[in-house]
């Protein structure tokens, strides 16, 4: 019985320490960006950006990196993600929460493509 009850400890202190630093197992990175390009009706460009938050907790407050990032058409929809201001950081979402499985979306148009990884988020479980 006392064999039991210590291996049963153990699994519990491991699955402790590879969960530390992370709430509910999950991480930043559980943000999945997904990006297609097709051209618009002049040839330039289009993004169209999916984000998914593939963790099993709601995150909120997330900051993408988007260094320059600007758009030659309004962006849509336009609460999706907006720049921080030190033009090296955007919020998705408006700070707002992103449930599991929950998906965001909006286009943008530029020469260049960002590629929006996500780089902070406070996760709620």
């Amino acid at each position: 019985m006392e064999i039991k009850t210590a291996v049963i400890l153990v699994a519990c202190l491991l699955l402790g320490v590879s969960n530390r630093g992370t709430a509910g197992g999950c991480r930043t990175s559980d943000i999945v960006v997904h990006t297609d390009t097709w051209p618009d009706p002049g040839g330039r460009p289009e993004y169209f950006v999916n984000l998914v938050n593939n963790c099993a907790c709601t995150q909120k407050n997330v900051k993408l990196a988007c260094p320059g990032f600007k758009s030659s058409i309004e962006v849509y929809p336009d609460t999706a993600i907006k720049p921080d201001g030190d033009g090296k950081l955007c919020s998705l979402n408006g700070g707002g929460p992103i449930g599991p499985k929950e998906k965001v979306f909006f286009n943008y148009e530029w020469s260049t493509k960002f590629s929006f990884d996500p780089v902070s988020s406070t996760i709620i479980c």
